[in-house]
């Protein structure tokens, strides 16, 4: 260890000045101020050694700031900052226990007449909107295919359609139309006269025909 001469003490404040004007660089935003703080600190304290001086580094923690939320909405907390507390919000962590008929129970629970909204089942045991798919009294699904299928099942039956034997080896009647013009038809399978030209189909054999044996076009769709 050096004794502190008046040259080494001389030292020590040069340095120490530096290391003030290098942190007030560092407030001012100079470029390198940091640096040149370090470098002043390291030399600074490299002396205070050789003098025998102690050297007191001063550390400053940073005290992380406390949460802050915002005040409260509702009236009866008064705008009290509960994050700032720590706390919940006493009327927010009462919401959404009051469903039931007794008001008690979360509102999501559904059990069964416990439930403010429940209502009777039917008396085979399914539910008021609908009956289940398994039950006996459910009704067929009701949609437009289903409809059309039936109404064409219904009309088949009212018109006594006949089935027709020489279906596969007709011909179309859009390939053939030239020959049909003026032509009438008569429909093999409900025994409607219509314009041959307006059919679907018709016998091979009578293109050349007047009435031909057609197919309308219900009864080739049917």
């Amino acid at each position: 260890m050096t004794t502190a001469t008046p040259e080494l003490l001389a030292q020590i404040d040069e340095r120490k000045a530096l290391m003030e004007a290098a942190r007030e660089g560092m407030r001012l935003k100079i470029k390198y101020s940091s640096r040149s703080l370090g470098g002043h600190t390291t030399q600074y304290r490299k002396l205070c050694r050789l003098a025998g001086i102690p050297v007191i580094v001063k550390r400053v923690v940073d005290t992380p700031p406390a949460p802050r939320g915002k005040p409260c909405r509702y009236k009866a907390c008064k705008g009290r900052d509960h994050k700032l507390h720590g706390e919940k919000c006493p009327v927010a962590a009462a919401r959404g226990k009051t469903g039931g008929k007794a008001g008690e129970g979360e509102s999501k629970q559904r059990l069964g007449d416990t439930n403010g909204n429940f209502k009777s089942v039917r008396p085979c045991g399914c539910p008021m909107r609908q009956h289940k798919v398994t039950c006996s009294l459910a009704r067929p699904m009701a949609s437009s295919k289903v409809r059309m299928v039936q109404k064409e099942a219904v009309v088949r039956e009212v018109l006594n359609m006949r089935p027709v034997e020489w279906r596969d080896k007709a011909l179309s009647v859009a390939v053939v139309s030239d020959y049909l013009r003026g032509v009438r038809g008569v429909c093999a399978s409900c025994n409607e006269n219509i314009a041959a030209t307006t059919a679907a189909k018709v016998h091979p054999s009578d293109i050349m025909q007047n009435p031909a044996r057609v197919i309308c076009r219900p009864c080739d769709g049917a």
